[in-house]
């Protein structure tokens, strides 16, 4: 064997690899992942969901009471005048789960596996829209006829905005008007 700078050609040089550098570097950034990822998640659910209650059996027709505690709404009434509670069961939906709607567009192993929004049965009607990526976030379903709309800054109902402060903590939603002569927006 022939000697390079007083050592045998077949002995293996120190490594120039910074070992240590490169373990500090995956721990910073395991970390920062870790903080992000649940830093991330406080964000999404710190506001917390919208909660529903569906009540077929209240004074005046069915109602739903609707409570959001970081917006300080606590107990919203829509009441559904001179619809019938009959066949309405009553119960509380919290809409907390933003994969309750989401099905898969396409199953083919050429597809993405997009997905998209799949209405789901509540009481007095469906939810066929929800975005609760950040809660409470967008809940609409359409109840008894009325297209119901909840949004942190307001309430839409057909269309028509509604302020969580209105007085006397509800508002009262007349029969939906139905016929040929009636013309959408």
């Amino acid at each position: 064997m022939t000697k390079r700078n007083d050592g045998s050609w077949m002995e293996r040089e120190q490594s120039n690899i910074p070992w240590r550098f490169l373990g500090g570097f995956f721990g910073v950034t395991l970390l920062l992942y870790f903080v992000g990822f649940y830093g991330v998640e406080h964000l999404r659910e710190r506001k917390g969901p919208w909660r529903v209650e569906f009540d077929a059996a209240a004074t005046g027709g069915p109602t739903t009471i609707i409570h959001q505690r970081a917006l300080g709404i606590d107990g919203f009434r829509v009441v559904f005048e001179g619809a019938s509670s009959g066949g309405l069961k009553s119960d509380v939906v919290v809409f907390d789960n933003p994969k309750l709607n989401a099905q898969s567009m396409d199953t083919t192993p050429e597809s993405s596996q997009e997905l998209k929004q799949r209405s789901f049965e509540v009481p007095f009607g469906e939810c066929i829209y929800q975005d609760l990526m950040f809660l409470p976030g967008v809940v609409t379903m359409n109840l008894l006829g009325h297209e119901i709309e909840l949004m942190p800054r307001t309430l839409v109902i057909d269309k028509k905005e509604i302020p969580w402060s209105t007085p006397a903590g509800g508002i009262a939603v007349p029969p939906p008007v139905e016929g040929p002569d009636v013309i959408s927006n």
